[in-house]
């Protein structure tokens, strides 16, 4: 007898990690790694958290100045992200 309900691996991963709601967790590891390349070494150096949830990603310095610069920068920070992700994943940045 031939199962009908067949699935693609990929698909069946994705819905576990959907159904579990880790999805932003994953996601903000990725972007934690890919920080220090996207950000620059200095900035890299002087963040001190980054966490993302439900499309908004807060970036934590230890820098007033950077703190600013950052505020300035944070549409080109989202697109970044968003190109090096293949797709939408911040929709808005806060700096603190």
């Amino acid at each position: 007898m031939k199962r009908t309900n067949e699935q693609w691996l990929a698909e069946a991963i994705a819905r576990l990690i959907d159904g579990a709601g880790m999805r932003d967790r994953l996601q903000s590891l990725d972007i934690k790694a890919w920080w220090p390349e996207l950000a620059g070494p200095m900035i890299a150096r002087h963040t001190t958290a980054i966490t993302l949830r439900a499309g908004r990603l807060t970036i934590a310095v230890d820098s007033a100045p950077l703190r600013q610069e950052l505020t300035f920068m944070r549409a080109e920070i989202a697109a970044r992200i968003n190109e090096r992700a293949g797709k939408d994943v911040v929709s808005e940045v806060l700096v603190r």
